[in-house]
């Protein structure tokens, strides 16, 4: 069955070089072509498309016998998840909880939660716990129908009201955290729930401020 191609997705993998990983393609298939999750045939057909220009194709198709699993939560940034008829560079709660969701509230309280090793899971990002804010923007832009630059506003917005928060932290890919006010506007008990959610810290303490 013949898969209609995106040639925005072959332009992106292609200024990734030969390094780009199954989990990167599944990546950008899903936030420019087919939103969340990927059919298998439509992963077939960017296999065998990359293969016809300088990719390696076996190499792909390696990478996603190696990659692939059936696990609910967030494994890391190299893995790719099973999911009824295709895979996705996400994992299955996610897909449970957050397709449509346009609250970035509840995707931090999701990424957060549905996530192996809690914020430590992520190799990337600031210190502290929280979802990295660039993995945070593209996922809004898989599930939620934004843009990047939407999603970017829209988090912004949520720290000004403050919902969310990146804490003191100044690094340009900080974590993400959920208020106590963002959390109780979630009914989540920062008591009994495994969310990211920022304790407080007094910011005037952090000698990053006058840096």
């Amino acid at each position: 069955m013949a898969t209609d191609i995106s040639e925005t997705v072959l332009d992106e993998a292609a200024s990734r070089g030969e390094t780009l990983t199954i989990h990167e393609l599944c990546r950008l298939i899903e936030r420019y072509d087919t939103g969340p999750g990927v059919p298998t045939e439509t992963l077939d057909g960017y296999v065998r498309a990359l293969g016809n220009s300088r990719f390696n194709e076996s190499a792909l198709r390696d990478g996603l016998d190696r990659q692939l699993t059936e696990t609910d939560v967030w494994h890391d940034e190299s893995t790719v998840y099973q999911l009824d008829g295709g895979v996705s560079a996400f994992p299955p709660r996610w897909h449970d909880e957050l397709t449509g969701e346009q609250d970035l509230t509840q995707y931090v309280a999701t990424m957060t939660t549905a996530v192996a090793g809690g914020s430590e899971g992520y190799a990337h990002g600031g210190r502290g716990a929280g979802v990295p804010e660039k993995l945070l923007q593209e996922t809004a832009t898989v599930f939620g129908g934004y843009s990047y630059d939407e999603a970017r506003r829209e988090l912004v917005r949520l720290r000004d009201i403050e919902l969310l928060s990146a804490g003191a932290d100044q690094h340009p890919n900080a974590r993400i955290q959920l208020t106590s006010t963002g959390a109780e506007r979630l009914d989540l008990d920062p008591e009994s729930t495994d969310a990211a959610i920022e304790t407080g810290t007094d910011r005037t303490k952090d000698p990053r401020i006058d840096e």
